[in-house]
């Protein structure tokens, strides 16, 4: 039902009837004059508690925000659990209104609770109700009641070192912030999958030191490379991920990131941002083109100037249709950038941005992807210009054919797949068409290219450089 459609005696009592509400409640609402008719009978009847009993209930969880040793953290722990927990059964256009309804209640009781839980919402609430619960608590302190001690310092930490891991891939990230009231340090840890969507996880931890040797270790074991980050690089990885769709898979990650995100969403607010350069409107265009091909099979994309080698390798897969199964390395005029490997004497991708490796138009980089089939692309600079407003990158303008599938052979054996499929007689025609799970040859056609369903690939990295 449409948020502003009111609901009528009818809408209630088929509600309730899916609920499995008993007989004798039906039988209320059926000899009700309207909706708020019905919801008096019931609340008289004792089916439905009064408001004011209903804001008591929820004052009590922020009863412990009283006791002598509460802290600013644990206040804001409580407050970012229960707003995620308001959020999870609230329709988010409606969350904000939800937010300032429950603080108007809350300081309707009176109660040193409803205090506690509008100095936290001044600070964890979003941001357009922050002010309705300051003025709230100011209001309950002007008729009498005590500020907790943690109001002082809430909401304004001390920022720390920023440090983590990343899959070379660019797949996933962990992340940890770091933050400190006085002597008490605190933590956020975080899990950032870029294939699924935004934040994995997060959550609060008061050790940082293990956490920090936690990270150092399995970087160590999974080959990755461990890096410190600056609170501006930090600011900057997280705001990405928070412009997308949360993604916990695990029931204890769906919990975490309901109970954290206010506070991840707060801490967010604290890290400085980047000063603003002219490449954070900067485009490159770029023609890549796979080495060797006949006819040719290339791509022209517009990528932002400041995307590190290790996003730019993910866009080349989306835009090639490659599965990242193999390794791959770029080879620049500053070096070969991959997986950090350095036996390969490859350095770290994630480290060197395309403006780094190729700054200017007829500047050229190559790529290469799976050592095996050894497939070979040239990125050439076409041209560097300003981003259109409004307009998202990375994007595809426009390409020639298909990319070969996986594993088949680099481009000469692309090429006798190619000619295999085209001839019906060929002794290896149905082993190739079930190699590739085709019951036709009409079903593959080397010549198809469809620049919308790349850029539905490009879609999840895709973001907006200057407003419209």
């Amino acid at each position: 039902m449409p948020n502003n459609v009111e609901p009528t005696l009818s809408d209630l009592r088929a509600m309730l009837a899916d609920q499995g509400a008993p007989d004798q409640v039906l039988r209320l609402v059926d000899a009700a004059r309207d909706v708020p008719d019905a919801l008096e009978r019931l609340t008289t009847a004792g089916f439905i508690q009064p408001v004011a009993d209903l804001a008591m209930a929820f004052l009590d969880v922020f009863t412990p925000l009283l006791e002598q040793g509460c802290g600013p953290l644990e206040a804001e722990l409580c407050a970012s659990e229960f707003l995620g927990a308001m959020g999870d059964s609230t329709d988010p256009q409606d969350f904000p209104e939800m937010v300032a309804a429950m603080i108007a209640d809350a300081e309707a009781t009176g109660r040193p609770e409803a205090l506690a839980l509008a100095r936290s919402f001044a600070v964890l609430a979003p941001p357009e109700v922050r002010p309705v619960a300051s003025q709230a608590a100011d209001r309950l302190v002007a008729s009498g009641l005590r500020d907790p001690k943690w109001v002082r310092a809430v909401g304004k930490p001390t920022v720390g070192a920023c440090f983590g891991y990343a899959d070379p891939r660019g797949a996933q990230e962990g992340l940890a912030l770091t933050f400190s009231y006085g002597r008490k340090p605190h933590v956020l840890v975080l899990l950032i999958d870029h294939d699924l969507g935004g934040v994995k996880d997060c959550f609060v931890s008061d050790q940082p030191k293990p956490i920090r040797a936690g990270y150092v270790h399995a970087a160590a074991e999974f080959g990755f490379p461990f890096r410190e980050y600056t609170p501006e690089q930090a600011r900057a990885i997280v705001e990405d991920a928070l412009k997308r769709e949360p993604c916990p898979v695990e029931p204890d990650q769906v919990e975490d990131m309901r109970s954290h995100l206010a506070l991840l969403e707060q801490r967010l607010e604290l890290l400085p941002p980047a000063a603003p350069t002219a490449l954070d409107t900067s485009v490159h265009r770029l023609k890549i083109t796979l080495r060797g091909s006949k006819p040719p099979i290339w791509r022209r994309l517009e990528v932002p100037s400041s995307t590190s080698l290790v996003r730019l390798h993910q866009i080349i897969q989306d835009a090639f249709a490659w599965e990242d199964y193999h390794m791959w390395v770029f080879d620049t005029p500053e070096g070969e950038y991959g997986m950090p490997d350095p036996e390969l004497g490859h350095g770290d991708a994630a480290t060197v941005t395309l403006a780094d490796a190729a700054k200017a138009p007829k500047d050229r980089v190559g790529y290469l992807y799976d050592f095996g089939d050894a497939w070979d692309h040239d990125i050439v600079v076409e041209d560097v210009v300003q981003a259109e407003p409004g307009a998202a990158y990375p994007r595809c303008l426009t390409g020639r054919r298909a990319a070969p599938p996986e594993d088949s052979g680099g481009i000469w054996g692309y090429a006798n797949l190619c000619d295999v499929l085209a001839d019906p007689e060929h002794p290896e025609h149905a082993e190739r068409l079930e190699w590739l799970d085709l019951d036709s040859a009409a079903d593959f056609d080397p010549a198809a290219f469809d620049a919308e369903e790349v850029n539905e690939y490009l879609e999840r990295r895709a973001k907006v450089l200057v407003k419209p």
